[in-house]
């Protein structure tokens, strides 16, 4: 009788250290993909954005996604600062903020306003049509 309770007890030792270690190496969430809320670079809360307060939360977004194995599509062309702080006086404030992200986003292919750039040559719009 001792090869039955030998062979429970090792299988509830291997139920429990797997459920210990997939515990233990759980994977924490990924931070959201794109650009961060104003709220979560202002560290100090005090309504405006440091350059030092802005370079912080940029580099803890990129080290969580690297742990996390992220990938890092656009890293190289992420938005510094100085893109932000429209009237370069060292403070970035929600509405620079603001205005800094739709600038961002008209810039890119696709994000623009409506179906297009309006009336052009399509589907019957040429002679004949």
């Amino acid at each position: 009788m001792t090869h039955p309770i030998r062979t429970l007890s090792l299988g509830a030792t291997l139920v429990i250290a797997c459920a210990a270690w997939s515990a233990g190496g759980a994977a924490q969430p990924a931070p959201p993909p794109g650009p961060m809320s104003f709220s979560a670079m202002d560290k100090n809360s005090d309504g405006a954005v440091t350059a030092q307060e802005f370079a912080a939360a940029h580099g803890e977004q990129m080290a969580a996604r690297a742990a996390q194995g992220a990938p890092m599509r656009g890293a190289a062309n992420a938005p510094g600062f100085a893109d932000f702080d429209q009237n370069a006086d060292g403070k970035m404030t929600p509405a620079e903020f603001d205005a800094g992200r739709q600038a961002r986003m008209q810039g890119r292919p696709g994000m623009g306003s409506g179906m297009g750039a309006g009336p052009g040559p399509g589907y019957g719009s040429g002679p004949g049509n």
